[in-house]
């Protein structure tokens, strides 16, 4: 632990009562990715680099911006990086499904998973350092030294309100500050819960789980509270069957509601032959139903753009009036 352990302590408070009412904002470091790297997390019991990942095979969704990994140094991506703080102009760029043509940079998170760590266990380990801005970028520096900590202006990497063009560039980049651990961190003891957008993707990753894994991980995989999530773009909110149909529920705030090529899949009891359809929506920011005949029990898949929007098991159940 870092012998100025309690100076990073009183950070935390002066920051949380700052921040009123998002003060549980610098009680955490945050990771963010998408809900297939999050299973991975979850089953290794770590979180790697970037490096290390790649080589473990543990990265099936590249969220970030090919452009924007091209700019960061090599040696930057053998840390385990998170974030001082969510919803950073990275998240902006890729929270959510976006039709295909409508995907900035190339960055894509379709379904985003938050890994909230203790805030004081993770800042005072010996080996944690901190970044005063993106990594990507050519001006952030890195450093573990307790100064250099101080140094950063925590006024503009909590910054959350509107600001001028003139105020951009500086108030982007300084959000984007990173907390960075070398190689690898263990998921305990400092990871308090894993955080879904809604109902429907916190039941896919649970299936990407095995059964025994999602048991044991249910309690600590919540929903997402206001301050976390942009939800500006298309996802699955809820998704219930009626009789022999299937009803998905869509954000109704949507900023890109389509048009998405869909592709539904169903298999009962999870053996037998696929019932596969596939079709164009111009919009989904309210509700798709889809009919499968004589199902009883059985495995859903959804994807839009090929971006998997939901899986999970369902159970129909015939309702009388």
């Amino acid at each position: 632990m870092k012998p100025w352990a309690n100076e990073i302590q009183h950070h935390i408070n002066t920051w949380a009562s700052r921040l009123e009412p998002l003060d549980w904002w610098p009680r955490y470091v945050y990771h963010f990715t998408d809900v297939h790297n999050a299973a991975n997390i979850i089953r290794s019991g770590h979180l790697y680099s970037r490096t290390a990942a790649e080589q473990r095979g543990l990265m099936i969704v590249d969220n970030a911006s090919p452009e924007i990994i091209q700019q960061t140094r090599p040696e930057h991506q053998q840390y385990a990086r998170l974030y001082f703080r969510p919803r950073t102009p990275t998240q902006f760029s890729n929270e959510g499904i976006r039709p295909s043509g409508q995907r900035r940079l190339g960055a894509h998170c379709p379904i985003p998973v938050y890994f909230c760590f203790d805030a004081l266990t993770v800042l005072a380990l010996d080996e944690t350092e901190f970044s005063n801005g993106n990594m990507g970028h050519h001006r952030a520096r890195h450093s573990s030294e307790r100064d250099f900590f101080l140094s950063i202006p925590f006024h503009l990497v909590f910054h959350n309100r509107w600001f001028t063009p003139d105020e951009r560039d500086e108030i982007i980049f300084r959000r984007n500050a990173e907390v960075l651990v070398p190689d690898s961190l263990p998921l305990d003891p400092a990871l308090k819960f894993v955080v879904c957008r809604s109902v429907a993707e916190r039941k896919t990753l649970l299936h990407l789980l095995s059964t025994d894994l999602g048991r044991r991980w249910s309690p600590r995989i919540r929903l997402g509270e206001q301050g976390l999530f942009e939800r500006r773009w298309t996802c699955v909110e809820e998704v219930v069957t009626v009789n022999d149909e299937v009803i998905f529920r869509f954000n109704p705030n949507t900023k890109t509601p389509g048009p998405f090529q869909v592709s539904f899949l169903y298999r009962e009891a999870g053996k037998g032959p696929e019932r596969r359809w596939d079709g164009k929506r111009a919009t989904l920011n309210n509700q798709l139903w889809i009919r499968v005949s004589d199902a009883v029990w059985g495995i859903v898949t959804l994807h839009l753009d090929g971006a998997l929007a939901f899986a999970g098991a369902l159970t129909f159940e015939e309702i009388s009036f």
